[in-house]
Protein backbone atom coordinates (compact mmCIF):
# COMPACT_ATOMS: atom_id res chain seq x y z
CA UNK A 1 0.00 0.00 0.00
CA UNK A 2 1.73 2.88 -1.04
CA UNK A 3 2.15 5.85 1.53
CA UNK A 4 1.75 8.80 -0.63
CA UNK A 5 3.05 13.03 0.74
CA UNK A 6 0.69 14.26 3.04
CA UNK A 7 -2.02 11.37 3.85
CA UNK A 8 -3.16 8.81 5.75
CA UNK A 9 -4.21 5.46 4.80
CA UNK A 10 -4.88 2.96 6.43
CA UNK A 11 -4.19 -1.80 6.53
CA UNK A 12 -6.51 -3.74 7.84
CA UNK A 13 -6.63 -7.32 8.89
CA UNK A 14 -9.90 -8.99 10.13
CA UNK A 15 -10.11 -11.03 13.44
CA UNK A 16 -12.92 -14.12 13.34
CA UNK A 17 -12.94 -16.96 15.77
CA UNK A 18 -10.96 -15.93 18.18
CA UNK A 19 -12.28 -15.45 22.27
CA UNK A 20 -11.45 -13.17 24.69
CA UNK A 21 -9.08 -9.92 24.55
CA UNK A 22 -5.57 -9.62 23.48
CA UNK A 23 -2.70 -9.52 25.30
CA UNK A 24 -0.80 -6.56 27.56
CA UNK A 25 2.14 -7.72 25.48
CA UNK A 26 0.78 -8.40 22.17
CA UNK A 27 3.41 -8.15 19.26
CA UNK A 28 2.57 -6.63 16.07
CA UNK A 29 5.51 -7.14 13.15
CA UNK A 30 5.76 -3.94 11.03
CA UNK A 31 7.60 -3.17 7.21
CA UNK A 32 7.12 0.14 6.55
CA UNK A 33 9.31 1.14 3.77
CA UNK A 34 10.20 5.19 3.70
CA UNK A 35 12.96 7.27 2.76
CA UNK A 36 12.24 9.93 5.73
CA UNK A 37 10.54 8.12 9.09
CA UNK A 38 10.48 11.41 10.69
CA UNK A 39 7.53 12.41 8.20
CA UNK A 40 5.76 9.04 9.77
CA UNK A 41 3.04 8.73 12.82
CA UNK A 42 2.21 5.18 12.80
CA UNK A 43 -0.49 3.61 14.99
CA UNK A 44 -2.24 0.89 15.43
CA UNK A 45 -6.13 1.05 15.35
CA UNK A 46 -8.06 -2.01 17.56
CA UNK A 47 -11.43 -2.71 16.69
CA UNK A 48 -12.94 -0.38 19.61
CA UNK A 49 -11.10 2.78 17.42
CA UNK A 50 -8.56 3.16 20.43
CA UNK A 51 -5.23 4.15 18.82
CA UNK A 52 -1.71 2.26 19.46
CA UNK A 53 0.88 4.08 19.14
CA UNK A 54 4.47 2.74 17.23
CA UNK A 55 5.84 5.61 15.74
CA UNK A 56 5.66 9.38 16.27
CA UNK A 57 7.45 11.43 13.39
CA UNK A 58 10.81 10.39 15.08
CA UNK A 59 14.24 9.34 13.53
CA UNK A 60 14.53 12.58 10.75
CA UNK A 61 15.91 11.55 7.85
CA UNK A 62 16.31 7.47 8.98
CA UNK A 63 14.53 5.35 6.76
CA UNK A 64 12.18 3.19 7.36
CA UNK A 65 9.92 1.65 10.36
CA UNK A 66 10.61 -1.97 11.08
CA UNK A 67 10.49 -4.30 13.48
CA UNK A 68 8.47 -5.89 16.48
CA UNK A 69 6.46 -3.42 18.79
CA UNK A 70 4.97 -5.52 21.92
CA UNK A 71 1.79 -3.38 22.86
CA UNK A 72 -0.59 -3.58 25.46
CA UNK A 73 -3.50 -4.29 23.60
CA UNK A 74 -5.57 -6.25 26.65
CA UNK A 75 -8.41 -3.95 26.43
CA UNK A 76 -9.23 -4.78 23.06
CA UNK A 77 -11.13 -8.03 22.08
CA UNK A 78 -9.35 -10.31 19.25
CA UNK A 79 -12.24 -10.33 16.90
CA UNK A 80 -12.63 -7.70 14.78
CA UNK A 81 -11.01 -5.24 12.49
CA UNK A 82 -7.37 -4.59 13.01
CA UNK A 83 -5.91 -1.17 10.76
CA UNK A 84 -2.43 0.02 10.74
CA UNK A 85 -2.61 3.71 10.33
CA UNK A 86 0.37 5.40 8.55
CA UNK A 87 0.41 9.08 8.55
CA UNK A 88 3.01 11.15 6.21
CA UNK A 89 2.77 14.79 6.97
CA UNK A 90 5.04 16.70 4.82
CA UNK A 91 6.48 16.21 1.17
CA UNK A 92 9.34 15.17 -0.95
CA UNK A 93 9.35 11.23 0.48
CA UNK A 94 6.71 8.11 -0.06
CA UNK A 95 7.16 5.04 0.85
CA UNK A 96 4.70 1.92 0.82
CA UNK A 97 3.43 -0.60 3.45
CA UNK A 98 5.51 -3.76 3.20
CA UNK A 99 3.28 -5.94 5.46
CA UNK A 100 2.26 -5.74 8.92
CA UNK A 101 0.99 -8.28 11.05
CA UNK A 102 -0.40 -9.25 14.77
CA UNK A 103 -0.22 -12.41 16.63
CA UNK A 104 -2.96 -13.60 19.57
Amino acid sequence: MTISDNTTVESAIAVSGRSGNALASTPVVVDIRHTYKGDLKVDVVGPSGTLYNIHNYTGTSTDNVQGTFNLNLSNEPKNGNWRLRVHDRAGGDTGYINSWSITF
